[in-house]
């Protein structure tokens, strides 16, 4: 039995090497801490957290990871955010990957705090690949600020985690106004999901209309309407959102990224990135390996 939310103290090591946390915090009986290990040998093994548990990858390319959430019939392979509700057994087989995460563990003191006694995880189904940007925004800020905590550190990281939390009851939990379950609210996490999932695809309004069997009207209008943000802009933020996290890994080219970001040229991708940032998608990547 492996508790993944743990700093792995006194639990077999089988197989993975150069284990290190590199940066932790504590709020209550809430956790977050980045760390790397490698995975050399093939194994298998239970997983079983005690606390909600999510994890982040920082690395620029996919993981190859399987686990089985719960049951057999669901095994899934893992994307950059990894969800488990806690008390449950899952089957996890790890890629032979290096690996760079950023491990949350949500206890019951620090959850019932922040919604006042009330608990909207309860319930929640674990998830492989949670397809939620606002989410990745803070787990990538999470880590800045553990590798190099500023003024009030303590205070920002709570503040991050508990929008994790929130984020999390949002995209998983049961969308309700007046105690009745929101069809919009599920049409707009479905749409949500389909971007994600095709960033590297045309993603017109009618396209997503399509992918998503909706109307091209009923699809802007009811998106528009749950987030306050048009589709097009939403699609738009998406794709530079993923273009920022690829250009953090040394690996990929840039046209590779313009590629796999939907930009039909690579002069159209840093036309884009740079409206969007003020900074050409080459000038971004360099100012990061400076910082590092």
């Amino acid at each position: 039995m492996f508790r993944p939310e743990s700093d792995w103290t006194g639990q077999d090591r089988f197989g993975v090497n150069d284990f290190y946390i590199e940066a932790t915090a504590t709020m209550r009986d809430a956790r977050v801490d980045v760390r790397h290990f490698n995975w050399v040998l093939p194994c298998s093994g239970v997983f079983s957290p005690e606390k909600h548990y999510l994890d982040y990858s920082l690395d620029s390319q996919p993981r190859r990871s399987m686990v089985s959430m719960g049951r057999p019939d669901r095994r899934a392979a893992t994307g950059d955010i990894l969800y488990m509700p806690p008390h449950r057994q899952y089957i996890g087989e790890p890629a032979l990957q290096e690996r760079h995460l950023v491990c949350v563990a949500l206890g019951d003191e620090f959850l019932e705090e922040l919604f006042d006694g009330q608990r909207p995880l309860q319930g929640l189904d674990p998830c492989a690949d949670v397809q939620n940007i606002a989410m990745r925004r803070l787990f990538e800020a999470l880590a800045v600020e553990l590798r190099t905590p500023g003024f009030a550190s303590q205070v920002l990281i709570e503040s991050m985690l508990m929008g994790l939390a929130v984020e999390l009851v949002r995209h998983m939990g049961p969308q309700t106004l007046g105690g009745v379950t929101s069809r919009g609210g599920r049409q707009v996490r479905h749409i949500v999901d389909y971007v994600m999932d095709n960033l590297s695809s045309p993603l017109g309004i009618a396209d997503i209309a399509r992918g998503c069997n909706m109307s091209v009207r009923h699809v802007a209008r009811v998106f528009k309407e749950g987030t306050g943000v048009s589709l097009g802009e939403f699609v738009a933020r998406s794709r530079i959102a993923l273009a920022k996290e690829l250009l953090r890994g040394d690996s990929a080219r840039i046209k590779e990224i313009s590629w796999r970001c939907g930009f039909s040229s690579t002069s159209a991708f840093s036309a884009a990135f740079r409206a969007a940032t003020g900074q050409t998608p080459k000038d971004f990547r360099c100012q990061l390996s400076r910082i590092h």
